[in-house]
């Protein structure tokens, strides 16, 4: 005798395929990840959003470094132009005995005083720059040059003989200035034609040791 299933019990089972199917299919379409648009519509705004997030790339500032005794931070001011060479002062200090370095030591006649500046060569060719055409100026209207033995003794340059393009540089420059004097402002020129540029300094009281 063969046994035929009642249609009451196909239908069931024929509902229970079914519907088992219909899970199946909703856990894929939940799990599948949402369509990327790669268009470059979707592309511009990608990129919009990553650069919001991050912000622009910008350089370190060499400013952000441990100041020396008596040094302090100039404020911040438009960089100052000598033909192609753009000076920035950046720190200074004054009243200081004597300067010393890795092999030997200078006393100041009066006080030594420096100034930390920042040179650009904004030309497409090489240039120099020269610290004998650098000077500090005091309130009582004297021009001070730079002090050659301080130089040697910090193994500062006394000329920089190849700026290159759009090359940056920093360097300290030394002043012997007289005891009783008080510093206003740093003059340069490029030394080759571009006038004398004057930038001016805090006039201030330091205290000499």
């Amino acid at each position: 005798m063969t046994f035929r299933p009642a249609r009451r019990d196909t239908v069931v089972a024929l509902g229970s395929l079914l519907a088992g199917a219909a899970v199946a299919t909703a856990v894929a379409v939940a799990a599948r990840p949402a369509a990327s648009h790669t268009g470059p519509a979707a592309s511009a705004a990608g990129s919009a959003k990553a650069a919001a997030a991050s912000g622009p790339a910008l350089a370190p500032d060499p400013v952000n470094e441990t100041l020396r005794p008596k040094e302090i931070v100039l404020p911040s001011q438009s960089p100052y132009t000598s033909g192609k060479i753009v000076v920035e002062p950046l720190r200074m200090s004054c009243g200081l005995s004597e300067v010393i370095g890795t092999h030997g030591e200078q006393e100041a006649d009066g006080q030594f005083c420096l100034v930390r500046i920042a040179l650009t060569n904004v030309d497409t060719f090489t240039h120099s720059f020269d610290t004998h055409k650098t000077a500090l100026t005091t309130t009582a209207g004297a021009s001070i040059p730079v002090s050659y033995p301080a130089q040697e003794v910090k193994r500062q340059p006394l000329e920089i003989a190849q700026v290159g393009s759009h090359d940056r540089y920093e360097l300290d420059i030394y002043y012997d200035v007289p005891r009783d004097a008080t510093v206003n402002g740093f003059t340069f020129s490029d030394g080759e034609g571009g006038p004398t540029v004057r930038a001016p300094l805090p006039a201030r009281t330091w205290p000499f040791s």
